[in-house]
């Protein structure tokens, strides 16, 4: 997301570290899957996607925020020009100012004295844990990586809720980003490209997912706390999304379901990798043929979902290629498209069989089956799925809030 490449450290400084090609990022993404559908999928969260939260418990959210952002800010900058915050460390992230912005709006402005004179209860313990972990460096990059990268993936969408249902785009600067950050994803692989580089034995990484985790337990806390405060119903962010970008009854819609099915049988069709290839999204326009992506072989329409995967968007990557590899471990680094050969832990192969149960059921019954190029592992060999993403389905119990 934000500076410019850094330079890679020598050889020597990378001894016992746990790099691989899927880098630390994806690896901390994967593990941490749970947790963060655990926020997405929470009622507040919700709330917000259908729109119907109510003004005063957003008020307390954004205070939340205000406070988050702010001493998060204040601590990052005492570390600005060391590693590891030096790699990732850019003022056009600061959300500080733009919170108290929207504050401005929300609850005018005395906000400060009125709505902001102290933290709230579930606040306070994530400053005590933010200001904790500050004494090490690498835990406040945790808290860096997950509040920064929050915002830019699912802000936009956020901004869009929250700006229709005050109508007017002033009521969300906190998840507006300058154009130096635009476009947000491409910002996003900014960041996770730099801090991929920074020197990171097992041990720390270790160490670091823990944190995540504590910081996710934490974030979920205030999430319990605001929403307590005026419970409203709310709908699942694919529901929300389908109702924003396309009709009720369009491909583009999700199938309501009660619980996960298993995978879709596909279609009779062989589709040969090197035709495959053809359907990306930029020749499948000139063409006037449908975007096509494979996952374990089985090949995708997604022509539906143009804001997701045409030209120019977030995952216009996946488009004329096997993702795969890259759905199972979380990662967006091209390098790593059409990877049949490679081996997965348990976590991952939940991750991949999740991936499924969400294309089958955002894009129905896969169009063919890819021929010519097999992966390593079977369909068969993938635990059930545990939940859809991004559909407020789970079949598990953890982690949750307290509501």
């Amino acid at each position: 997301h934000f500076c410019s490449p850094m330079a890679p450290p020598p050889a020597s400084a990378y001894v016992g570290l746990a790099a691989d090609e899927r880098g630390h990022c994806s690896w901390f993404l994967a593990r941490t899957n749970k947790e963060h559908q655990a926020t997405m999928d929470h009622p507040f969260m919700k709330s917000i996607y259908a729109k119907t939260f109510d003004s005063g418990a957003y008020v307390a959210h954004l205070c939340g925020q205000y406070f988050l952002f702010t001493e998060l800010e204040r601590l990052c900058a005492l570390h600005r020009n060391s590693s590891p915050l030096s790699a990732v460390y850019d003022e056009a992230l600061h959300r500080g100012a733009t919170l108290a912005s929207d504050l401005r709006f929300w609850a005018g402005d005395a906000w400060q004295s009125t709505v902001a004179a102290a933290p709230s209860k579930a606040t306070t313990k994530y400053l005590e844990r933010l200001q904790a972990d500050a004494s090490d460096p690498w835990l406040l990059l945790c808290h860096h990586f997950l509040n920064y990268n929050a915002v830019l993936s699912g802000g936009q969408f956020l901004g869009k809720m929250v700006s229709e249902r005050a109508g007017n785009d002033q009521a969300c600067n906190f998840y507006t980003f300058a154009a130096e950050c635009q476009p947000v994803h491409g910002r996003v692989q900014q960041y996770i490209d730099q801090m991929d580089k920074l020197p990171i034995s097992e041990g720390l990484r270790g160490r670091m997912l823990e944190c995540m985790q504590a910081v996710y337990r934490v974030l979920l806390e205030m999430f319990d706390e605001v929403y307590a405060m005026a419970p409203v119903p709310g709908v699942a962010y694919g529901q929300s999304r389908s109702s924003a970008i396309g009709t009720p009854g369009s491909q583009l819609a999700p199938v309501a379901v009660s619980k996960i099915p298993p995978p879709l049988d596909a279609a009779d069709r062989k589709i040969r990798f090197s035709d495959l290839k053809k359907h990306n999204a930029m020749d499948a326009v000139a063409l006037g043929i449908p975007m096509l992506t494979s996952l374990l072989g089985r090949v995708y329409d997604v022509s539906a979902a143009k804001d997701l995967f045409g030209a120019g968007a977030p995952y216009e990557m996946f488009t004329g290629h096997d993702g795969t590899y890259n759905l199972a471990v979380m990662s967006l680094k091209k390098k790593t498209l059409d990877k049949f050969e490679y081996e997965l832990d348990d976590e991952e192969k939940e991750c991949l069989s999740d991936w499924i149960a969400y294309f089958d059921n955002r894009y129905g019954r896969p169009v063919g089956l890819l021929s010519g190029r097999s992966h390593s592992i079977a369909l068969g060999d993938l635990p059930p799925a545990t939940k859809i993403p991004f559909s407020g389905l789970n079949d598990e119990g953890e982690p949750v809030s307290k509501l």
